[in-house]
């Protein structure tokens, strides 16, 4: 089903990809799986794929690196060894289920894992009392091998609150020197907050926070950062409550503050107590030079393409075979986009809209 008015004079079209196993794990073009697989024995030998985005998805069976050839999405099929890939994104004294992420020389993870807060929306009542940073330092000029100097800072939660998430995400938000980290903060009488932590002053701290929900255990996931207003500077989408009233919103990071821009109800990037928090995507679907927000809707039984300059606007909505549940990602672009949808059921849609 598709909302008014469309995308495109096309009716979009759903088709499901032809895997041998069922889908328990899907990882995006940007992250560090997707890297680190064209080194894989059955991707190695295809130079193409490492010039090429790519989504991996593994499960009980198999698993399957997602490419286009000709237009089309290519299954290349991974074998039971896929698995090994989530040590690609596992750090040494990050918390269980959690993701490093690494911009340059900045490496993020969650540490000090903490049964405080009890809140299993992320499948588990484990969450990170603090936030480790590993910045490499400059090699200083010698005749023979020099190890990388690195120097490693934390940033606390605090007392009452944890890092309620899986992933530190880094992003340029619009200063130069080292990349922001973007973040879900948790107090234990008030939920969820969207925190920011950078380097001001050669110190790594907590830059700013929006309002907390404001009821205990309540949530909030990150959707995408990107620069939906065509500022020149990426914003924040996020949606509070994703298994309640799923409310978007879009924030603005600048001054050290965040600006809330717009509102709309009615969409959801989390199925409740899964650690996958991947369930949105963008891609410049009309053209125009800034990127749309693909998410699901609060059901998670369809695909909502919501334009974000000027307020938040569904453009259409494209119903899915099952809910969407282990990841979105978009591969492609203009005529050749794909999106494709990790369901709950295990399989994969491919959706071209």
């Amino acid at each position: 089903m598709v909302g008014s008015p469309q995308v495109a004079s096309a009716e979009p079209s759903v088709a499901i990809l032809p895997l041998s196993f069922s889908v328990r794990e899907f990882r995006g073009p940007t992250t560090r799986v997707a890297a680190v697989a064209p080194s894989l024995a059955a991707l190695r030998p295809d130079a193409s794929l490492k010039d090429q985005p790519l989504v991996i998805v593994w499960g009980e069976g198999g698993g399957a690196a997602l490419t286009l050839a000709a237009g089309a999405v290519r299954v290349v099929q991974l074998g039971p060894g896929a698995a090994d890939l989530t040590t690609a994104e596992t750090g040494r004294n990050a918390i269980p289920s959690s993701r490093v992420e690494a911009a340059g020389p900045i490496t993020a993870s969650l540490t000090e894992p903490t049964r405080d807060y009890r809140h299993e929306a992320l499948g588990a009542s484990i969450h990170a009392k603090s936030i480790s940073i590993t910045e490499k330092r400059p090699v200083q000029m010698s005749s023979g091998p020099q190890p990388v100097p690195t120097e490693v800072s934390r940033v606390e939660a605090g007392p009452g609150a944890v890092f309620e998430d899986r992933e530190p995400r880094l992003a340029e938000l619009g200063r130069e020197g080292p990349p922001e980290i973007v973040t879900v903060k948790s107090y234990a009488d008030r939920g969820s907050a969207l925190a920011v932590i950078g380097r001001r002053e050669g110190t790594w701290r907590v830059l700013a926070e929006t309002p907390p929900l404001g009821q205990a255990q309540s949530w909030l996931n990150p959707a995408a950062i990107a620069d939906f207003l065509g500022t020149g500077h990426p914003q924040i989408a996020l949606i509070r409550t994703p298994h309640a009233d799923g409310m978007l919103q879009l924030w603005a990071f600048d001054s050290d503050a965040l600006t809330l821009k717009a509102e709309k109800a009615g969409y959801a990037n989390h199925a409740y107590g899964h650690a996958a928090q991947d369930l949105a995507a963008t891609a410049d679907i009309d053209g125009d030079g800034r990127p749309e927000l693909l998410v699901p809707t609060l059901d998670r039984r369809s695909v909502a393409i919501l334009a974000m300059k000027d307020g938040i606007r569904e453009l259409a909505r494209i119903a899915l075979p099952a809910r969407a549940e282990t990841g979105l990602a978009a591969i492609g672009q203009g005529a050749a986009l794909h999106i494709l949808v990790g369901l709950e059921d295990g399989r994969v849609a491919d959706i071209r809209p």
